[in-house]
């Protein structure tokens, strides 16, 4: 076998000649720069990673420069499954999303918040923007990062009378810019596709002690009569800025 290395490798006599192995130091630094970040190396294969954010990581809020100064802003989407979605009432303690089962249709208790969608939006980053991401949000132990299903809305540009503005423009908004939906511009019905992308959800086991009624609630949550797919959903406004 080493004499095939051997081969590829011109230059080298011995094995790992140019190798060393890493101090105990440096083993030390590297598991703590990637505790919260076991599937760093899986993640760098790829040039970009889509995630979902529906909290203090959205556009303009507190939190958003932790995606990375590359960011890029795509489109709004909706979670394709149902949660809920727990806020504490101070503004700036980030809100708890939690999975609801398949075949759970009403809460287990009155003070729950509603089952419902979230409404977030979808970012590309660089891969290693998860290091800080994983460790604010504390991966694996207070959040699990997974790979969820997003309905995307969106609407076909069928026709445009101003042929200087850019055809692409809007195509993957959830809603059409009111200023560009006057007789100058023609869309399509409402479509939807699925995709899939990283987002972060609760571990029960860390947060159930925590959470109670007294300081705990719904997220501010809104109702669609012409979405029959998403008739409540979740949506987060930016908090005020602290005086």
């Amino acid at each position: 076998m080493w004499q095939a290395i051997k081969s590829l490798i011109p230059g080298q006599s011995q094995p790992f000649d140019n190798y060393t192995v890493p101090s105990s130091d440096e083993l030390a630094a590297e598991r703590e720069r990637t505790q919260f970040t076991p599937d760093i190396a899986k993640l760098e294969q790829y040039e970009w990673q889509l995630i979902f954010v529906t909290d203090e990581l959205k556009k303009q809020h507190l939190k958003n420069s932790l995606l990375g100064p590359e960011q890029r802003y795509k489109f709004p989407a909706f979670t394709q499954k149902n949660f809920h979605y727990w806020q504490h009432e101070a503004p700036f303690n980030p809100p708890v999303p939690f999975r609801v089962a398949d075949d759970v249709i009403t809460n287990p208790l009155p003070f729950y918040p509603p089952i419902g969608k979230i409404k977030g939006q979808v970012f590309i980053i660089r891969p290693q923007a998860f290091l800080e991401l994983d460790n604010y949000k504390q991966n694996t132990v207070e959040f699990q990062r997974h790979r969820v299903r997003l309905v995307v809305p969106y609407r076909k540009l069928v026709w445009l009378k101003d042929h200087n503005l850019d055809p692409a423009f809007g195509v993957q908004e959830a809603f059409c810019r009111s200023e560009y939906n006057g007789k100058s511009i023609t869309h399509s019905k409402e479509i939807v596709c699925i995709i899939r992308a990283w987002m972060y959800i609760g571990i029960p086991s860390f947060w159930d002690p925590l959470i109670t009624a007294y300081d705990w609630g719904a997220a501010e949550h809104y109702h669609s009569n012409t979405r029959r797919w998403c008739e409540t959903f979740y949506s987060i406004r930016r908090p005020p800025l602290p005086k």
